[in-house]
Order: C-alpha cells, then structure tokens, then sequence
C-alpha cells in the first residue's frame, strides 16, 4: 500500500461525509471537520473496504478513541495493511 494512495482516499472519503468542505490538510482535527465517534467509525468501514483490509476489533476500538487527526486515519490503515 501506498502512502499517497492511502491519503488521497482518505481525504476523499472525509470529503464525501462533508459534502462541501474538501479543502483541509493532514493535520487537520476530525472534530473541528465535525466528524464524530460514528462518523469516524464509518470511515474506518469504508476505507477498510477500499483497500481490502480488516483490522481486529481492538484495533478499531483504539482508533476510534485515539484518532484526533485526518493524518491518524492513514497512519492506522497503513498499519493494519502491514499485517
């Protein structure tokens, strides 16, 4: 997996659930994009489907209370993808 593949789909799929807003960077807080707990959790659903990955549930569950940033995202779906 490539990192740039992995961010672009991830800005992607965060700017689907926005529906208008497509312009933030890696840095940027899910919570100030107004992603919440399901929100993120969905993404997680959907980017794991993109890439053919599964992750175990405490890996999930981690992520969800531990994701601040769009840049966390990819980092967790380039570390599942190592697996």
């Amino acid at each position: 997996m490539k990192k740039a593949a992995v961010r672009a789909a991830v800005h992607h799929f965060i700017s689907r659930l926005l529906e208008s807003q497509d312009d933030f960077d890696d840095n940027a807080s899910l919570a100030q994009l107004g992603l919440d707990k399901t929100d993120i959790e969905e993404l997680i659903f959907h980017l794991e489907d993109e890439f053919g990955l599964t992750a175990f549930t405490a890996e999930e569950d981690r992520l969800l209370k531990t994701a601040r940033t769009v840049k966390d995202l990819s980092r967790f779906l380039l570390e599942i993808g190592r697996h």
